[in-house]
């Protein structure tokens, strides 16, 4: 039962470090375009948590003001997308299968325990009886 308690908590905390790092501040990604007059930082779970445009920008036309937005916003996309690290495949059937295994096995052990304090508890009831 240990190893299979060990297996399980080594998976979970591979699983959570790989995803959450409560020290850590959160992952952020940085883009811009038009030679930095447009902005952009992403933070998970994809969001844009901020935009600048230079007013300077505002001389062009609105396509050409959206398309520096979108390569802006897509590059901060991108580098956020580097900057989380990326979580290792959990097999979550695997997972619960050794949870099922620790179960049966902590069962089996009070069981035992159980039985033997009930017997115990004969033995010093015949004896002071």
């Amino acid at each position: 039962m240990d190893k299979a308690l060990a297996d399980t908590m080594r998976a979970l905390t591979a699983y959570q470090s790989a995803t959450q790092d409560a020290d850590a501040s959160p992952p952020e990604g940085y883009g811009e375009a038009a030679d930095g007059l447009v902005k952009a930082r992403t933070g998970p779970p994809g969001r844009v948590t901020s935009l600048e445009v230079d007013p300077r920008l505002l001389r062009l036309d609105l396509a050409t003001v959206t398309e520096h937005v979108v390569e802006a916003v897509n590059a901060a996309l991108a580098d956020l997308q580097q900057a989380v690290p990326a979580a290792g495949p959990v097999d979550l059937g695997d997972l619960g299968r050794q949870l099922t295994a620790i179960q049966q096995d902590a069962a089996r052990q009070l069981t035992m325990f159980v039985n033997g304090l009930a017997a115990a508890q004969d033995r010093l009831g015949r004896r002071d009886g």
